[in-house]
């Protein structure tokens, strides 16, 4: 009968061991940033939450992330291909980026499944919110869910509960004030996209709903 070596179980539970640790410091080596980038992004805060939506802008681009938590997390559009082949809806993300001072919006600069993973530098970030137009003429009509924010934090447009998109100018925005509070019913109309049963414009007409709807200024609807 063979009988088990006394020194096989240590060696082979040292071997494990090494081989965890060597396996947790090649995850936690992240990827080198893009030539180009003078700076490391995980060097910047990062925010993490759980993936609640994808949102798409009137010209049918993915732009932004929803965190349940309520973070929007702003992205180019090319960005978003990748991020959704690695996260679905209710998965953990990690962000690393610049968070507007006074409004719960984060600039993605570099991201991650998990901050222990390598991290997937933005080459180009989305400094500026997209003013890239539709070409349908759409309507839109639901209830306020939130408001949509600039990276820097200015109102400019809603998410309503239903997933469609109304945007608009930040000036104009915060002139309508409570009319774009959650919760308030809305209706508009516009150039836009649909992109499935979401709906996404740059309005041109406004209302509580359809029957009150009325032209916005047309220098107001402009970009």
């Amino acid at each position: 009968m063979l009988r088990p070596s006394l020194t096989s179980a240590p060696a082979l539970a040292l071997a494990l061991a090494l081989a965890l640790l060597a396996g947790m410091g090649q995850a936690q080596t992240p990827r080198p940033p893009p030539s180009g980038l003078w700076f490391d992004p995980t060097q910047l805060p990062s925010y993490t939450g759980r993936v609640e939506r994808f949102i798409h802008n009137p010209a049918g681009e993915t732009d932004r992330l929803l965190f349940r938590e309520g973070t929007q997390i702003v992205l180019p559009p090319f960005e978003a291909e990748a991020i959704r082949e690695a996260v679905r809806q209710g998965d953990a993300l990690t962000v690393w980026g610049i968070r507007a001072r006074a409004a719960p919006v984060v600039v993605m600069l570099a991201w991650a499944r998990v901050a222990s993973e390598g991290a997937n530098f933005v080459a180009q970030p989305s400094w500026f919110a997209p003013t890239r137009r539709g070409t349908a003429q759409l309507r839109l009509a639901g209830v306020v869910e939130r408001a949509l924010l600039t990276p820097q934090g200015e109102g400019m447009g809603v998410l309503l509960t239903n997933g469609d998109v109304l945007r608009l100018p930040p000036a104009l925005h915060a002139r309508l004030g409570d009319a774009l509070a959650p919760g308030a019913s809305i209706a508009a109309q516009g150039l836009g996209s649909q992109n499935g049963q979401r709906v996404a414009i740059d309005a041109e007409s406004l209302g509580q709903n359809a029957e009150t709807m009325a032209p916005l200024p047309v220098a107001a609807t402009l970009p």
